[in-house]
C-alpha cells in the first residue's frame, strides 16, 4: 500500500480515482446567412423630433439583425437615407 500511496494513486482513505480529461464541446456548424432577415422596417422618417427615438431604435435593430448584409458604413448610411423621404428629413437628405 505504501508503494501505491507513494505513486500518488491512493490517499490515506483509499484509492483515488483520477478524472479523465474531457473533450471540448464541438460547435455546430452554422450556415452563412446570405438573405436579409425581414423585420417590420422602419417607417419613413419626416424629421419629427418626437418620433426620432422610435425611428432610431427601429433602424438600429434592423441593421443589427442584418449585419451580414449591411457590413460597411456606406451601406448603413444608404439604408438610413432611403427612409429620410418626407418633409424636413427629405430636405436634409438632399443637402
Amino acid at each position: 500500500m505504501a508503494a501505491v500511496q507513494a505513486a500518488g494513486l491512493a490517499g490515506p482513505g483509499g484509492p483515488q480515482v483520477q478524472a479523465r480529461p474531457q473533450a471540448a464541446p464541438q460547435a455546430l456548424p452554422v450556415a452563412p446567412q446570405t438573405r436579409e432577415i425581414r423585420l417590420n422596417p422602419s417607417t419613413v422618417f419626416n424629421g419629427d423630433r418626437l418620433k426620432f427615438k422610435h425611428f432610431h431604435q427601429a433602424v438600429l435593430l434592423y441593421l443589427s439583425i442584418n449585419n451580414h448584409i449591411f457590413q460597411t458604413d456606406e451601406q448603413k448610411i444608404a439604408f438610413v437615407l432611403s427612409y429620410l423621404a418626407e418633409k424636413e428629413a427629405a430636405q436634409w437628405r438632399e443637402a
